[in-house]
């Protein structure tokens, strides 16, 4: 935000101050003496600035209306104007992908759901597509955007890493291609990552600085972590890899046994098969898929009960390490198995017997639309981040 003079930065400075007081006060609206008062600048200042925000489309007067009664000329309300910014926010999964156009406070004004496609390029152009198509009908202009992928991304390189269940990123230079194609900035992010950042934001301000994980389980087993409000990605952005934690010290000669082989959504469906086969009773089909295995075990199915036991009891020996080493106050299980409340019980009551002082556990209540939530939390940061300067830095 620094400029060549003195002037020119305390502009720049005055002018966030008010930005950030109508952020704050949003859906209410200020008059200028409010905004003066809110921010401890001069009238003048504050007129001066409001002025120049107005003229640029940033800040515009309200309709609403004045108080009645009042004496004299009543004040203009003030607010900025929510289609001033808009950002390009997608989840690209491994069959299907959410995209979504955001506006300045964050609200999702235009969202779909299309097919991911064989491989990340489709992905890719089908997200372009989607999202150009998006900002002529909302007659916007992309600022910034920001996307989810299925592996770990290193800006390094620009390239996506370990994305298992889509092929195609190990040639594909992800951040050049969307910059190439969008204006603003770019940002790509592991899709775990940024569920955890949405179920930040669910949290609210007043969780906003609480050191929390979320686990994502479903087709595989993801980790995301919030240490001071922050998302921590480790020394080399691998951080969260719990699906690979092993359960056992392996064998010589025997493939070791890793949370993902089982407790992920194919491991589940793979060990209920095995336990009607082994002679578990069942009033289920070998077949059946996890919702109906958990259902059957809150009741008593044999099979099912069986297999939901192994596979919280394997969750919990995971989580149990990651409450020893980082200590979170929250977990949040998410995905198509973890925020499953039968699964989530399960795991509480294992977890239980072997941390002493165990997190709060809660199920994740944002479903499928988790990762795309906090692609908008992200983008708005960078874009919160430039307003003033955009707006002011070249007057």
């Amino acid at each position: 935000m620094a400029e060549g003079s003195g002037s020119g930065v305390l502009r720049l400075l005055s002018g966030q101050r008010i930005v950030d007081a109508l952020f704050a006060a949003h859906p209410t609206r200020m008059s200028r003496a409010g905004i003066a008062r809110a921010t401890g600048l001069s009238k003048p200042t504050v007129s001066a600035l409001v002025t120049d925000m107005e003229s640029a489309g940033l800040v515009r007067i309200s309709d609403e209306s004045p108080a009645s009664g009042s004496i004299g000329r009543p004040a203009a309300l003030y607010e900025l104007v929510a289609t001033s910014r808009h950002s390009v926010v997608a989840d690209i999964g491994a069959t299907k992908i959410l995209v979504g156009v955001a506006d300045l406070f964050g609200d999702l004004v235009i969202e779909r759901e299309i097919a991911t496609g064989p491989d990340a390029c489709t992905a890719l152009e089908s997200v372009t597509a989607a999202a150009t198509d998006m900002l002529v009908d909302i007659n916007g202009r992309c600022h910034a955007v920001c996307v989810g992928v299925p592996g770990i991304y290193r800006p390094d390189r620009d390239r996506v890493e370990q994305a298992f269940n889509l092929p195609g990123f190990e040639n594909l230079a992800l951040g050049a291609y969307l910059t190439e194609r969008f204006d603003g900035r770019i940002h790509v992010e592991n899709d775990v990552n940024l569920a955890t950042l949405g179920e930040l934001t669910r949290m609210g301000d007043e969780l906003a600085d609480v050191d929390f994980a979320a686990v994502s389980v479903g087709t595989g087993i993801g980790l995301g972590m919030v240490v001071g409000g922050d998302l921590y990605r480790g020394g080399t952005g691998s951080a969260g890899e719990l699906g690979s934690l092993l359960l056992s010290r392996p064998e010589s000669g025997q493939t070791p046994v890793t949370l993902e082989d089982v407790a992920s959504a194919p491991s589940i469906r793979k060990r209920f098969g095995q336990a009607i086969e082994g002679g578990h009773r069942s009033g289920l089909d070998a077949s059946a898929d996890v919702p109906e295995i958990f259902a059957a075990a809150a009741i008593g199915d044999a099979a099912a009960a069986a297999v939901l036991n192994e596979v919280a009891a394997a969750m919990a020996l995971a989580m149990s390490h990651l409450c020893l080493i980082v200590d979170p106050i929250r977990v949040v299980l998410g995905g198509g198995v973890g925020a499953n409340p039968v699964f989530v019980d399960a795991v509480r009551d294992h977890l239980s017997r072997l941390v002493a002082a165990p997190p709060e556990l809660a199920a994740s209540t944002l479903g499928r639309r988790a990762a795309l939530i906090g692609a908008v939390s992200m983008s708005l940061r960078f874009i919160h981040e430039s307003l003033v300067p955009e707006i002011l830095g070249d007057q």
